[in-house]
Formats: C-alpha cells, sequence, structure tokens
C-alpha cells in the first residue's frame, strides 16, 4: 500500500473512531484507536480516543496509561488545548495525585492561566499530608514558568544545599576574596562573591553589614538588576530572621488571587470545549462552556451557544438545542447582528428536523439583517425550493386518491361479504359444537 494511500486509510479509521466515541460505542472506538497505535505509536489522538474509550469502560487503569501518553506526545507538539484535555482528565482520574495537579499547574502557566494556577496551588497545600520537601520538589519543575515576579519570588526558596553552603561560608573572609577580584579586574566574578557574601552577613544575623556591602555594590554596580531583590532581602530581614515555610508563603497568594485573571479566557475554553466535544466528552464540554458564561459577555458568547446546540444534536436531543437557542435569542442580550450565527443554526436544525417553514422564516430573518453570513442566500432558495416541491407532490395526491379510492371501496365490499360469510360459517360451527357438548 503506497504511503498516500496509508495516511487516508488512518485518517479514516481515525474518523471512524471519533463516531464511535460520539456514540457511545466504546467497544467499537476501542478496537479502533488501539489499531491506529499498533500502527503510529506516536499518534496522539489515538492514545487520547483510546483512553477515553476505556474509560466509557469502566477501565481506569488502562486509559490512565494512556492518558499520560497523550499528555507527553501532545506536550512535545505543543498543542496546548489537548494538553489541557489530558490534563484535566488526568486529576480527574485521581484527584490526590501531586504530580497530575502540577501538570495541570504547569498547563495553567503555559496558557497564562495564571488565577486557576493560584486556585488549584492554594488548594493542593491544604492537604496536611503533603510534605514542604515534596512541595519544593513539585515547585522546582515548574517555577520556571512563572512569568509574574512577585509570585516567583514568593514561590522562590533555597535548596538544602544552599542553606548549608551559607551557613558554612564566613562572610569576612569572602568579603577579603571579592575585593581581591575586584583588584585584579575580575570584576564579573568579584560581584558573585558580593552577593554570596552579603546573603551570609544576612545568615549570621548581620544585617548593618549586608546594608554595609550593599551600598558599596551599588557604587561598583549601579546597574546591576539583582541589587533590587538585594535591598529587599535586607529591608525584610527584621520581618523573617528565619525563612518563612513554603506552604506560608504559598497562604500569602490568598491575598492576590482577586487581582489575578486568565488571559484570553473565552477563547481558550473554547478551544478546550471543541476538543472535548470532538472526543465525545460532553460533560466536559458543557463544564467549559458554562465556564465561558460566567464571563463578561463577547464574541465567545455567540460562538459557545452554538456549540452546545451542537452537543446536544450529537446527543439526539434537538429539542433542548432549539430551546437553548430561543432562549437566548429571545433574551435580547445581544445585537441583531450578534444573533445572525445563532439564528443560523437555529434555522439549520429546523430544517434537519424537515419544518421547512419554520426554518425559511428563521434563515429569511437573519437574512434581512446580514445577507452575506455564509451561505444564507443559498439557504433560503434551497428550502423555498423544497417546500415548492413538496406543495406540488401534495397537490398530486388527490387525483391519484380518487382512482384509488373508487378501487378501495370495491375491494372493501368484497372482503365486508366474505367477513359475513366467515362469521356465519363460525356461529354455524359453533353451534354445532355446543349440540355435541349437550
Amino acid at each position: 500500500m503506497c504511503l498516500k494511500r496509508r495516511r487516508y486509510k488512518l485518517k479514516e479509521n481515525s474518523e471512524k473512531g471519533f463516531d464511535a466515541l460520539k456514540k457511545g460505542d466504546y467497544e467499537t472506538a476501542s478496537k479502533i484507536f488501539l489499531q491506529r497505535i499498533d500502527d503510529r505509536p506516536e499518534s496522539a489522538e489515538s492514545h487520547l480516543g483510546y483512553s477515553f474509550s476505556r474509560l466509557g469502560l469502566g477501565d481506569t487503569s488502562e486509559a490512565e496509561k494512556h492518558l499520560k501518553a497523550a499528555f507527553s506526545l501532545f506536550e512535545a507538539q505543543n498543542r496546548l488545548p489537548e494538553e489541557y484535555a489530558s490534563a484535566i482528565e488526568l486529576l480527574g482520574l485521581n484527584p490526590h495525585n501531586i504530580d497530575y495537579r502540577f501538570i495541570l499547574m504547569k498547563v495553567y502557566l503555559r496558557i497564562n492561566f495564571l488565577k486557576s494556577f493560584v486556585q488549584l496551588l492554594l488548594e493542593t497545600v491544604e492537604n496536611e499530608e503533603i510534605t514542604e520537601d515534596t512541595l519544593k520538589d513539585s515547585l522546582s519543575s515548574i517555577i520556571s514558568y512563572v512569568s509574574n515576579d512577585d509570585i516567583k519570588s514568593l514561590l522562590s526558596f533555597k535548596s538544602k544545599l544552599q542553606q548549608m553552603e551559607e551557613e558554612k561560608l564566613n562572610p569576612f573572609e569572602n568579603l577579603e576574596l571579592a575585593n581581591l577580584l575586584f583588584e585584579i579586574g575580575s570584576t564579573e566574578e568579584a560581584k558573585a562573591e558580593y552577593y554570596k557574601t552579603a546573603q551570609a552577613f544576612l545568615t549570621k544575623g548581620m544585617k548593618d553589614k549586608a546594608l554595609e556591602l550593599y551600598v558599596k555594590m551599588k557604587d561598583l554596580y549601579s546597574d546591576d538588576e539583582g541589587l533590587a531583590n538585594l535591598k529587599k532581602d535586607i529591608d525584610n530581614f527584621s520581618e523573617q530572621k528565619q525563612e518563612k515555610s513554603i506552604k506560608e508563603k504559598i497562604g500569602q497568594l490568598a491575598s492576590k488571587l482577586s487581582s489575578l485573571k486568565n488571559e484570553n479566557e473565552a477563547r481558550m475554553r473554547y478551544s478546550f470545549a471543541v476538543i472535548f466535544k470532538e472526543y465525545g466528552r460532553h460533560e466536559e464540554a458543557i463544564r467549559e462552556l458554562d465556564k465561558i458564561f460566567e464571563l463578561p459577555k463577547g464574541e465567545e458568547h455567540i460562538k459557545a451557544h452554538v456549540l452546545l446546540s451542537q452537543i446536544y444534536i450529537d446527543a439526539g436531543d434537538n429539542k433542548k438545542a432549539i430551546g437553548i437557542l430561543t432562549d437566548i435569542i429571545e433574551k435580547g442580550e445581544f445585537s441583531e447582528d450578534e444573533l445572525v450565527p445563532l439564528k443560523y443554526k437555529l434555522a439549520r436544525i429546523y430544517e434537519m428536523m424537515g419544518e421547512l417553514s419554520q426554518a425559511l422564516k428563521i434563515y429569511e430573518d437573519a437574512m434581512s439583517i446580514n445577507p452575506d453570513y455564509l451561505d444564507l442566500v443559498e439557504k433560503v432558495k434551497k428550502v423555498k425550493e423544497s417546500i415548492e416541491e413538496a406543495t406540488v407532490k401534495t397537490e398530486e395526491k388527490p387525483m391519484e386518491k380518487e382512482t384509488v379510492t373508487a378501487e378501495v371501496k370495491e375491494n372493501k365490499e368484497e372482503e365486508e361479504i366474505e367477513e359475513v360469510e366467515k362469521v356465519e360459517i363460525l356461529e354455524e360451527t359453533e353451534l354445532k359444537d355446543k349440540i355435541l357438548y349437550i
């Protein structure tokens, strides 16, 4: 089989797998996606599809294994919506798994969902069973993704090795070394030693010496960015002679939560909902759309309502889809132009249901507002033609009916005669039987 045809076959099988997932046929979906994984182990979509089919069959162990594979592959491809879908499902399988929590936190940081990141982090540290060392190890794996300087400084901490080195370091001897390096022209090496010395003074409780060194460094390295942080450490020294625990530092983030936000949240959550819908995960898709509806109204709200109606259509609930679109149209929360996509979708549903007159009415209403939207003009023309064809067929039926009626009447009379004869024979037989039983 040539490569092009093989790729087409794989794509065709994948689409069959998606269709099976949407229909809830998890056995078929499982077989299709497993075959695709055998053919292409690097297919992230197949691992995700297989995991969802196994979830549908109650096989959480196999689902978890392939969700982890899907996440790793999507991460390598930098496909953030799919990464999110994989991460959120992993955490859903095992909410107390610290690794899964930090996997989702990393995704939040990568998509600039800073508020969601802090919320999940605060929720995580509430678990008393999580140790300081575990938190530090987990934070060290994602700290590089934190772009907010205030949050980054709160989540930064000294490793045990750093603490041991600072405690052993003699600041006076190290200051002499730094001065010597500066005198011989090794200014960068000297700067590094000056910083170490200043921190060593603070570790020994010598705030005045640290401040004195800071003043000297400001003269020598006036433009160095690290000076601001050193000054902050010196100013805060009296407040925290002993470094706060990582849990205490994370707890300080609670006061910042109200000022944080998730960037492009509506657009991103719409992308998440689309992914979940394509894999037949309707509950997860609706959950993402509900979060969009909680946000200030914008363009994504219209798209979200259209997608929500499609989810119910996929689930076979056209009535629910119509109700959703009708409600939002009648509420008057959007302009006429903004409502055109919703009216188009509503008319399309009626058209699919065969209610052509209602579909035409809504199509024409939408076209009167924006005739250039998608294929509205063609839709109106097509539905009108369908209505006319149906009318012609209806008018032709009475003539056929007259001819058929005469034949039916004649046949009916014959059937009635036969029926009377059958009844008479039956009555005669029953009478004979009764006579015999006497």
